[in-house]
């Protein structure tokens, strides 16, 4: 038949397949409530029916839904539509072009979607010969993420691309260009290899990516030199992942480490890790580190992030860190989380942060508790602030000391001031601390006079108050003396 002949027989194919259509495979057709996109899917090169294609729908209602066309091209969906909605449609074929759009679906109707798939690479028919290279395409990479260098993993990937002219078709071997390839990473060391290559018969080249020392993303770029024109292709990326995990650059922390959780079911403390390999890289993506923990319930696990890091939480409860469960070299109330992962030959990989549990505020230990201090002196005093158990309270607890003295008789009355040294301002605020000690548990502040020319008593009233995470409400302790 002659060429005219053959693409009028095509077009009457097409149509025939067209007008079928409007009677999906599925004869009853949807009803109200129902959408329906039907069609065919065609070859660009032959105009003929396609099978095997992959069509892909996703609606807002029900999610992606999808169907595989038949040996005649033909598809059908359907699904639930109140009453019209756009609908994406995606159709893919090994070694087609990937076809996307959006359409209207109506309730009770059916959409008529046909769609023609280009073939990725077209064989120039025999004597034929193609243009000048335009564009460089990139076909993919085997695999897509490689290991940093002497880790045991998989360190090259293969790159392969196709450089084609002005009609999208691969260039011949008459019009073979040098594809130049350039890299932009973490200067770890990574290479292309070879750099430069000529493009075969198919118009392909195919390079190896060869992975450094430090993990990353790497951007390949292919380009070439037509007449005075130079072309690229678009950039490529590739992750070199980082290697196993090594005891030099395993960190496990916790948000806080004075956890105030005494006696509370459920309260959650996070427990943070970074894991390195060793190159001081992040490990691998999805590294996966245990956990357990002497006290309380902790999550047994956690992939790691790009970054190497990852979390989990611990959760007050039953056995609290006492007797057994407590770190025998520290004593109760105190205990260990552990974190392990696995590296390289199945080497344990681990590390531990101590937590201390704190109870509720308690004021002790103060001393003296009355004060008749001379004219133009000062007390000293001393006290404790801690848990039922003498831990130290957690992070963001107040401890405030003031001193008040009754009001004048009358306004016109003079009457001795008095002054309190603490902290500042007469308050201290709490780090995020484990041991007792001074500054921690143990405290001092000065009370002095501050009316020299007066001399007849004045009482005081002096007030230690707690407030923070280890108490429900302020917790005070008041004691009372003179001033002249």
């Amino acid at each position: 038949m002659t060429r005219i002949t053959n693409i009028v027989c095509a077009t009457l194919i097409m149509l025939a397949a067209a007008l079928a259509g409007c009677n999906s495979s599925d004869s009853s057709g949807p009803t109200t409530g129902e959408g329906q996109v039907s069609g065919y899917v065609y070859d660009q090169s032959t105009s003929g029916p396609l099978a095997g294609a992959t069509i892909v729908v996703t609606t807002l209602s029900e999610g992606t839904k999808l169907d595989s066309s038949a040996g005649d091209g033909s598809y059908s969906i359907r699904f639930t539509v109140d009453s019209s909605t756009t609908v994406s449609v995606r159709v893919t074929k090994s070694g087609y072009e990937d076809y996307n759009t959006t359409v209207t679906v109506r309730s009770g109707g059916v959409t008529q979607l046909n769609i023609t798939l280009r073939p990725k690479s077209i064989v120039v028919p025999p004597g034929g010969s193609t243009g000048q290279a335009q564009t460089i395409a990139f076909l993919g990479s085997t695999p897509e993420e490689v290991s940093v260098y002497g880790v045991g993993g998989t360190e090259t990937s293969i790159l392969r691309w196709e450089v084609r002219d002005s009609l999208g078709l691969p260039i011949d071997a008459q019009h073979a260009v040098t594809l130049s390839f350039t890299t932009n990473g973490p200067n770890g060391g990574e290479y292309v290899s070879p750099p430069q290559l000529i493009t075969n018969a198919n118009g392909q080249a195919t390079t190896t990516l060869n992975a450094g020392t430090r993990s990353g993303v790497v951007q390949i770029v292919a380009s070439t030199t037509v007449g005075t024109r130079q072309i690229s292709s678009s950039p490529v990326q590739v992750v070199i992942n980082g290697g196993f995990a090594v005891q030099d650059h395993f960190t496990i922390a916790a948000n806080r480490f004075n956890f105030p959780a005494l006696g509370i079911m459920g309260k959650a403390l996070g427990i943070s890790v970074l894991v390195g390999d060793v190159y001081s890289n992040p490990v691998k993506q999805g590294t996966a580190v245990y956990f357990r923990s002497s006290a309380g319930v902790v999550q047994p696990s956690v992939f790691t992030s790009s970054d190497g890091q990852g979390g989990v939480s611990l959760y007050s409860g039953n056995p609290e860190p006492f007797g057994a469960y407590a770190a025998s070299a520290y004593g109760d109330g105190y205990h260990y989380v552990v974190a392990r992962t696995l590296g390289q030959n199945g080497v344990s990989v681990q590390d531990s942060v101590l937590l201390l549990w704190s109870g509720y505020a308690n004021i002790s230990n103060v001393n003296p508790t009355t004060f008749d201090i001379l004219n133009s002196g000062s007390q000293s005093f001393s006290f404790r602030v801690a848990d039922q158990y003498g831990h130290p309270l957690a992070q963001g607890t107040t401890i405030t000391v003031t001193a008040t003295i009754p009001p004048p008789a009358t306004p016109d009355v003079q009457q001795n001031q008095v002054a309190v040294t603490f902290g500042t301002a007469g308050s201290v605020q709490l780090p995020d601390v484990i041991f007792p000690g001074p500054g921690t548990t143990d405290f001092t502040f000065v009370l002095r006079d501050g009316t020299w020319s007066i001399t007849d008593a004045t009482p005081v009233t002096l007030t230690i108050t707690v407030t923070g995470p280890n108490t429900t409400g302020p917790v005070s302790f008041t004691m009372y003396g003179t001033v002249r």
